[in-house]
Order: C-alpha cells, then sequence, then structure tokens
C-alpha cells in the first residue's frame, strides 16, 4: 500500500491553469513531490518583483500581468519547481512580434510558433531534471505537447508515467482542415504519437477524448476519464433583470473550431424579437474575417479575465457552444454551475445530457442549432428547468472537489498495482 509519508508524484506543466486543480489533487492526497511548471508566481527566481522591477515598462506590464493569473492559494509554494525562460521570452516576444493572442498550429499569420517552442524546451529541461530530482516519486503526469522528454527520463528511471491528453488531436486537425485551416506540422504529429507511446496511462476528460485515442491506436486499457470541474462558488446562478433582452452567450476562441460560423448563421436566420447574441474571446485571423461578414447580428466583448467570466454568465439566459472538436471545454461546466441551459455538440466534451440541462445538436447542423435556441427563446418554463438541472448535475457530480478525489484515487490505484479506471472516488455517474 501507499505510504502516506512519501511524496510520490511529480507534476510537469508548462502553464495551463486548469493543471493547478490536478496538483491540489495530489496535495490532498498526500502524494505531492513536486509541481514543474513554465510560468507560477512563487516569488522566487524570476518571480522575484524585484527582478521584475528591472525590464522596461512594457516587458514587465506583460509578465507581471500573466504572473498575478498564475497562483493558486491552496498550492504549497515551496513545492513548486519553476522553468520560466523560455515562456518569459514568448510572453515578452508576442506583443512586439505582433502575436498577441497567437495560439495553435495555423502557421499563416507567422511561421514560427513561439509557444509550442517555449513548451518543449521546458519539457526538455524537466526531462534533464528529472536525474537529479526524483527521491521517492514514482509517478510522473505531464501534459500532451510537452511531454517527451519528460515522460523519457521517467521511463527509463522506471517511473510510472501519465499523459494528461486535454484535447482531441487528430479530431481538431480534422475539423480544422475541413473549415479550410492549415493542417498541424509533420513533426508535430510525431511528437504526439511519441508521448502517447511514453506514457502507461493516459488521463482523458470525456469520451470524445476516448474515442479519438481508440481511434488512432492507443488501448483502452491506458485510457482513464476523469472529468473536469467547475467552482461553483464563482459560477452560481443569479437573479436578473427581466427588462434586458433574451441573452445568448459564446465564450471561447473565435475562429474555425468552436463553430462561431454556424452559430452566426444560425442567430442571423432566426431574427429573434428583443434578444441579443454576446460573443466573448479573442479571435484568430479566420474568426476576424467572420466578425466583419457579421457585423451588426452580435455585441462583441474582448477576452474577459477568468475572475470576472462567471458575471456574463449570470447575466446570459442561454450559453450556446457549438463546438467542432475539444476535449471538455471548461466553459461548458462555467454554463452549467451557473444553472445556465446549454446548447452544445457531443464534440465539446460536455457532461451535458440531451434533453435534461440542455440539447446537443451535431456539429455543422445550422437548422438543428437554430431549431433548439429558437425552442428555448420560446419557453421560459424550460429554461428554468433545465438550468435548475444543470446547476444539480455540477454539485452532485462535476465540482472541483469531484475532480481532485478522482485524480487522488487514480494516482493511489497506480501505486497499489490497481486498475485505476474502476477505481475513482467517487464514481463517474452512469
Amino acid at each position: 500500500m501507499v505510504n502516506p509519508n512519501e511524496a510520490l508524484v511529480i507534476i510537469s506543466q508548462p502553464v495551463h491553469q486548469q493543471a493547478y486543480e490536478t496538483v491540489v489533487a495530489a496535495q490532498e492526497a498526500g502524494l505531492l513531490h513536486s509541481f514543474r511548471n513554465g510560468l507560477y508566481r512563487t516569488g522566487r527566481g524570476l518571480s522575484n518583483p524585484a527582478l521584475l522591477r528591472l525590464l522596461p515598462a512594457g516587458p514587465r506590464a506583460t509578465i507581471d500581468r500573466a504572473q498575478r493569473r498564475r497562483w493558486h492559494k491552496e498550492i504549497d509554494a515551496t513545492k513548486v519547481s519553476t522553468v520560466s525562460r523560455y515562456h518569459l521570452i514568448a510572453l515578452a516576444a508576442r506583443p512586439m512580434l505582433g502575436l498577441a493572442g497567437y495560439r495553435g498550429w495555423n502557421r499563416e499569420r507567422f511561421p514560427w510558433d513561439i509557444d509550442r517552442w517555449a513548451h518543449e524546451r521546458f519539457d526538455a529541461a524537466v526531462g534533464r531534471s528529472l536525474d537529479r530530482t526524483v527521491g521517492h516519486a514514482r509517478i510522473v503526469h505531464a501534459w500532451e505537447g510537452a511531454a517527451l522528454a519528460t515522460l523519457g527520463a521517467a521511463r527509463k528511471r522506471g517511473l510510472i508515467t501519465v499523459l494528461d491528453v486535454a484535447g482531441s488531436f487528430e479530431y481538431t486537425a480534422s475539423a480544422i482542415a475541413e473549415e479550410g485551416g492549415a493542417p498541424p506540422p509533420a513533426d508535430l504529429v510525431r511528437r504526439v504519437k511519441s508521448e502517447r507511446e511514453l506514457a502507461d496511462f493516459l488521463f482523458v476528460p470525456s469520451e470524445f477524448v476516448k474515442s479519438c485515442l481508440l481511434e488512432n491506436g492507443v488501448p483502452e486499457r491506458s485510457i482513464v476519464k476523469i472529468p473536469y470541474g467547475v467552482d461553483l462558488s464563482a459560477f452560481a446562478p443569479e437573479e436578473t433583470s427581466s427588462e434586458r433582452p433574451f441573452t445568448v452567450l459564446f465564450a471561447g476562441r473565435i475562429g474555425l473550431r468552436k463553430g462561431v460560423t454556424y452559430l452566426l448563421e444560425a442567430w442571423s436566420s432566426l431574427q429573434l424579437p428583443d434578444a441579443e447574441l454576446v460573443l466573448i474571446g479573442s479571435p484568430d485571423k479566420h474568426g476576424s474575417q467572420l466578425l466583419s461578414r457579421y457585423e451588426g447580428q452580435y455585441r462583441y466583448i474582448p477576452q474577459v479575465p477568468l475572475f470576472e467570466l462567471h458575471r456574463w454568465f449570470q447575466s446570459s439566459d442561454l450559453f450556446v457552444f457549438p463546438s467542432l472538436a475539444e476535449g471538455s471545454a471548461l466553459v461548458t461546466y462555467m454554463a452549467l454551475g451557473a444553472g445556465l441551459p446549454m446548447v452544445t455538440t457531443v464534440n465539446s466534451g460536455s457532461v451535458l445530457r440531451d434533453g435534461v440541462e440542455g440539447f446537443l445538436v451535431p456539429p455543422r447542423d445550422v437548422a438543428a442549432l437554430a431549431d433548439r435556441v429558437r425552442l428555448l427563446h420560446d419557453d421560459p418554463a424550460l429554461r428554468r428547468r433545465m438550468g435548475v438541472a444543470a446547476r444539480a448535475t455540477m454539485l452532485d457530480s462535476y465540482t472541483w472537489a469531484h475532480y481532485r478525489s478522482r485524480v487522488g484515487s487514480a494516482y493511489r490505484a497506480m501505486l497499489d498495482g490497481r486498475d485505476p479506471r474502476v477505481s475513482l472516488e467517487p464514481p463517474l455517474p452512469a
């Protein structure tokens, strides 16, 4: 059995903030060895405020804003080890290169993916460091796209390797290609495949991601499904004025993958009285063209900080997220937690049940999307019923506390030689 006095899990993730909940999960289970991160405000090293003051005003402000978001009140900062130099370079360079908000592999805007460069160098640095700092560790948990060197080093030391697969890589590539976007670089495809081959277990957040892995050769015995969660103290229902218009909300990247094209087509066809569509999120090149084409059909809000996002859910009547490919979009958990009925696709990786908390529609089906939006516009009682069910589902099964408990139980099962797929506590809903 697991010795509770040994710190057994190393977690390595360069920047994604949802990984903080994974770190807290290991910490609550008494298993956290260390958290290797690219940008985290420990107050030491390159996040020392005294060092920041030495930078020019522009880069200093950019880095300071990023670091203020990179902190979690429940994480023991003494367990955090940062490799910041690569992501600080990326942060400082992006505005100067005109890449503010740039993400992903679409190289039409710029031939060099600076974020990927930073992730891969972070991964290499963590891999080198494992030879010096493993100690009692028995599990190394890293994220797809920044795990090749890390998991490779862990395997050489005979450690259990976990790859967190937050997205549906091949499904996403297909969706973007079908929309006219660029395919992923061949070396990135090879890297993703190699990372999977190094993993003893792959954590996925949804059946959609699981299907993607199964179709691409990953054995089912290695795949552990653990959905995400939501902070229900922030994302909670709130009484809103009956005098405002019926408000449909979308939040996410505005581009090819999220299905915004089909949302705008459906909304334009509806011509609902006293209603507005609110779009929150930064656009890529395709998204900017889309916003221009449908100008006047929506209200646009640039990217909103996470600590303010709940207000937009609370002042809306319906959340619509017609994504073509996701892992398990966190905004769908936020919407359900806020008591909003939702119209989305299976491809969003949402935990929504069709006809209970909202409706599932096929991706790219403008008619079905418009039909469900109209139905919920016309039936306030149905909206209220689905909203109540949405909040209840999150309370029962999908808080961050549920996520943390499931991750901790999966770690313990792996350490004890049990199958983590059937050892999750609490069990996943049927």
